[in-house]
């Protein structure tokens, strides 16, 4: 299973020749083994690829987004026959009960906190302590608490990031942070996938209308990274340019600390999701492997 993140800007002509990737883009012609993929980012129009190929990129394992023109996923390609205990797996999922997903959530969102504070550290910014304040003894709370403090550090935290950032409105930082996340979202998706999981089963989002609301939980701890990445990429442009994308896309090949290993944020994807499961699968639910924030360190390449 490959690690390589391949962005395709169009217009382009997409082809599978002899398990290769091929990109043909006016007189220019790329291939990319599909065993070195793990994600392909498709933004801008007039990219054109066969059912086919699709076929080929879905039993490779590799996934592919489509971002929309404000940096938000349109839609994700998923590989279907991904695990051969996909229904043991399944079955587990569904069975885990409400006080089981709320001791894995508190623990998600914890680190999720502490990440924050790491990342205004990392960024030379004010308010660390604060932010880390509310994690203290968040894995004893009501699951209506745990929200309550992630939603507060989350005000704290973005105050001092980003003072007076607004999420509904369009603007530069917001266009940055939208790109990171979805790219972040589309990796954890296929790391599910391929995992067995069924990413419309939560462990706190339950939105009927989402169907990656498992993605969605495990992508909190993640968040810090783009946040950095977003922070150091800002500029007035609410449009990202080719570099600025190249940046935001490479967070999955940046380092994060995990199981006390440093590694690329791609790979440790694959570690707190295996985690997951093999946690599900003992019930031990403190086993779950879940990432710390620290400085950018690129591990791999991102190719576009």
């Amino acid at each position: 299973m490959g690690n390589r993140t391949l962005e395709m800007t169009g217009p382009a002509e997409i082809h599978i020749r002899r398990k290769q990737l091929c990109i043909e883009k006016e007189e220019e012609k790329v291939s990319v083994a599909l065993e070195d993929l793990a994600t392909i980012v498709c933004s801008g129009a007039g990219l054109r690829l066969s059912t086919a190929a699709m076929t080929h990129i879905a039993k490779a394992g590799i996934t592919m987004m489509m971002i929309d023109e404000r940096y938000n996923p349109a839609g994700v390609l998923l590989p279907l026959e991904s695990n051969v205990r996909h229904s043991l797996v399944l079955r587990r999922q569904i069975e885990l009960d409400d006080t089981k997903k709320d001791r894995i959530w508190a623990q998600i969102i914890k680190r999720k906190i502490e990440n924050q504070a790491s990342a205004l550290t990392i960024l030379g910014l004010n308010g660390s302590s604060e932010v880390f304040g509310y994690a203290q003894g968040i894995e004893r709370c009501q699951s209506s608490d745990v929200d309550i403090r992630e939603a507060a550090a989350a005000k704290v935290y973005f105050g001092y990031l980003h003072p007076g950032l607004n999420r509904r409105v369009e603007e530069p930082m917001n266009s940055r942070l939208n790109y990171g996340y979805a790219v972040l979202r589309n990796a954890i998706i296929r790391s599910l996938v391929l995992s067995g999981f069924h990413p419309a089963i939560g462990l706190h989002h339950s939105n009927q209308f989402n169907s990656f609301n498992l993605a969605d939980d495990i992508i909190e701890p993640w968040r810090p990274f783009v946040d950095i990445l977003a922070f150091l990429n800002i500029d007035s442009n609410i449009f990202l340019n080719k570099a600025q994308r190249r940046a935001l896309a490479g967070v999955l090949h940046n380092a994060c600390r995990i199981d006390e290993t440093k590694t690329s944020v791609i790979l440790g994807i694959d570690v707190m999701v295996r985690s997951l499961k093999d946690a599900i699968s003992v019930e031990d639910y403190n086993t779950i492997k879940i990432p710390a924030v620290i400085p950018p360190e690129k591990i791999e390449a991102i190719t576009e």
